[in-house]
């Protein structure tokens, strides 16, 4: 719809380049709204270094066993469970 349309309608024009300030919308740190609820986020088990470090080592990402270095088999690494036959076990589940 055209400026012309909206003049012979009575509707005032509404530019959508407009540059005065829109109320900011705050949320909170840790947190955010969906649909108008105040929604908190979960606290994260790990740090960043933990995550980082998990990713660097764990079995799942690099193939490996992190304490014998054993190589596993690309399909073993769908498993849930990650268990070496050295004995290491993945506590992390």
């Amino acid at each position: 719809m055209g400026l012309e349309a909206q003049q012979q309608d009575n509707e005032p024009f509404s530019n959508p380049f407009n540059l005065e300030p829109v109320e900011e919308l705050w949320e909170p740190e840790g947190a955010s709204y969906y649909a108008g609820e105040l929604i908190l986020q979960p606290k994260q088990p790990w740090t960043q270094e933990e995550q980082l470090s998990l990713l660097d080592t764990h079995l799942m990402f690099t193939g490996r066993c992190p304490a014998c270095k054993r190589q596993f088999p690309r399909y073993d690494r769908a498993l849930i469970h990650w268990d070496c036959e050295c004995g290491w076990m993945d506590d992390t589940v």
